[in-house]
């Protein structure tokens, strides 16, 4: 089992950074930012943090909400909220993945961007150790309200592209990409890699912690 734990840790580890480069790459195309983004961006500038931190700040209050709603959490989706935050700023500092000024090359820089960003998350959701922490959320307005997911999904992104672009977050072309882009991408990735997504079962942490503590007694 502790060999399984190994495999799937890595899959969740690898998952992350893929993901976070592609985060780093939207934000470097400078042509509108995803709708989580832009909030994040907006909370950066607005009190002068880095973007890692406010994507961090973010999460933990999304996830904090989807678990007063009743969702459970695993391991995954803890060290998605912190270590994804602490790649995107590692990447900015470093400066491997130059700001695009036209364009043509922001599009295209956005959706390289948004590509890694759907094989990111398919690597992180093969690992099987918890949902992301915004997914967590739109399950859990969707039980609380009755609504579909996507609907839910919508609403709640209409609303945080608001409150970002208030707060400087940068709205535009690669943000109406993205809003109407993206799930077609992650479905179409999944497809090609033959991978069901609602078929998998992500283990909560309780779940993993059960498993490991009946490991160690054998």
């Amino acid at each position: 089992m502790l060999r399984e734990y190994a495999r799937r840790t890595g899959w969740l580890l690898c998952g992350l950074l893929v993901s976070a480069v592609g985060i780093t790459t939207m934000l470097q195309a400078n042509v509108g930012l995803e709708p989580w983004s832009v909030l994040q961006q907006g909370i950066a500038q607005t009190f002068g943090i880095t973007y890692g931190l406010a994507s961090i700040l973010v999460g933990a209050a999304v996830i904090l909400v989807a678990i007063a709603c009743g969702e459970r959490v695993g391991a995954g989706t803890v060290a998605n909220i912190v270590l994804c935050g602490v790649f995107i700023d590692t990447l900015l500092a470093l400066g491997w993945i130059p700001r695009m000024n036209g364009l043509l090359p922001g599009v295209l820089t956005l959706l390289a961007g948004l590509e890694l960003l759907a094989l990111g998350t398919w690597m992180y959701m093969r690992s099987a150790l918890g949902s992301g922490p915004r997914d967590a959320l739109m399950v859990a307005m969707a039980r609380k309200t009755g609504r579909s997911v996507g609907l839910c999904r919508a609403v709640v992104e209409l609303v945080i592209i608001f409150i970002g672009w208030r707060l400087g977050g940068q709205v535009g072309l690669g943000t109406v990409i993205s809003a109407l882009g993206l799930g077609t991408l992650f479905n179409l990735n999944f497809a090609l890699l033959r991978f069901d997504a609602a078929a998998l079962h992500q283990e909560d942490l309780a779940e993993t912690l059960r498993r490991l503590s009946r490991e160690r007694q054998m």
